[in-house]
């Protein structure tokens, strides 16, 4: 593998910190509202394109990371311990979601959604630019037909699996799929030779908190509903 192969692109680490700090944010609007401190709405309203650019954001952080770290040659040993490290993170927010929430418990949210993706992906590697085409034909169907998407799964394993009529959390194969594709194009172009958001050193704990997405996703709940809480209980 060549040393363009390798350089590591910290605009990656950034956007994935910068869509891990609006989750933070997103989420504990959401736990604000639980205490009647504001108006949580998720049909069209203001959340709803806050909740889109997050996951933009994120998987396209996906798509990149995986055109960089496979373009040369797909690594499976690094490909499957990054798979089986997000997927263990799934499997716990179903867990303690079925425990704290058994009638909206998470069976699909955004880790789920990202071991499936990266899977169906990494062939795009190869082909970039078809990757981008198919990125885009995927939303533009998804969003003038009433027929692309997977409804038709979830009517088929809903009752066997027992999945519950609401959740807390769900991340649509389709179309999102299509953004981890677009970002597939984007490490291919290498964002246009962009490197970083900042060149300053005020950017590094938004780098250092792209780095550690993952457990950061896993454990900032509970500290902020606890924090939503003690204002509740202090200004209510």
């Amino acid at each position: 593998m060549n040393k363009a192969n390798t350089t590591r692109i910290y605009l990656i680490d950034e956007l994935r910190g910068l869509a891990t700090l609006l989750m933070a944010v997103f989420h504990f609007c959401y736990d604000l509202s639980v205490f009647g401190f504001l108006t949580f709405e998720m049909n069209g309203g203001f959340f709803t394109w806050f909740r889109f650019l997050i996951v933009t954001l994120f998987f396209t952080s996906v798509g990149a990371s995986l055109y960089l770290a496979h373009n040369a040659k797909i690594q499976w040993s690094k490909f499957i311990t990054r798979e089986i490290k997000i997927g263990l993170g799934a499997l716990f927010i179903t867990v303690s979601t079925f425990i704290l929430y058994p009638r909206s418990w998470v069976w699909f949210g955004v880790l789920h959604f990202i071991v499936i993706a990266s899977l169906m992906a990494l062939p795009f590697i190869r082909f970039p630019k078809s990757a981008a085409v198919i990125g885009v034909l995927i939303f533009i169907l998804y969003n003038v037909t009433s027929w692309f998407n997977l409804h038709f799964l979830w009517v088929t394993l809903n009752e066997p699996l027992h999945l519950p009529k609401g959740t807390q959390d769900l991340t649509r194969l389709i179309p999102w799929l299509g953004m981890v594709l677009i970002g597939i194009y984007l490490g291919y172009k290498k964002f246009w030779n962009v490197t970083t958001l900042s060149p300053t050193k005020a950017i590094l704990p938004l780098r250092w908190l792209g780095k550690h997405s993952l457990i950061f996703y896993l454990l900032h709940q509970p500290p902020l509903f606890g924090l939503a809480w003690l204002l509740n209980f202090l200004l209510h």
